[in-house]
């Protein structure tokens, strides 16, 4: 039993179909962890792993003594936020307040053999509970 040219052409396209809805999943999904640029690894005591979400309310907020950071402590977990100058560390400070409930996304890293949650980008530090940024219009979706 051979297959027909027709056939085989069918096979081909639904192979070839196959695989550009592959390429296209892994191209446009979203990204779940974060690659390190060549540098960005120091001593080994950063290891990433995949986006992690934490709840709480804010219990102290502090920015760094250099490097323009900032390092949430929140009541729900005994492990810090640590937020870079690079993903908008100076604005969040500005903005957040002590006892407002977030939700914040990140890797969580090992930095002096401690975990912390390292947030990526400002989009990933959200207020909840009718706590409203100055500038931001809450109904934005």
């Amino acid at each position: 039993m051979r297959m027909q040219k027709e056939e085989k052409i069918v096979v081909v396209l639904l192979f070839m179909a196959l695989g550009s809805l592959a390429a296209a999943f892994w191209a446009f999904s979203p990204e779940e962890s974060y690659t390190p640029a060549s540098g960005d690894m120091g001593s080994g005591e950063n290891s990433r792993s995949p986006l992690t979400t934490l709840d709480g309310r804010i219990t102290s907020a502090e920015n760094t003594r250099s490097g323009g950071n900032l390092i949430l402590n929140l009541d729900s977990t005994a492990m810090p936020v640590f937020i870079p100058a690079s993903s908008g560390a100076k604005e969040l400070s500005a903005q957040l307040q002590k006892d407002a409930r977030v939700r914040i996304t990140g890797t969580i890293n090992s930095y002096q053999g401690k975990d912390e949650l390292k947030v990526s980008r400002k989009a990933d530090v959200q207020l909840l509970e009718g706590w409203s940024i100055p500038g931001e219009d809450p109904n934005d979706g």
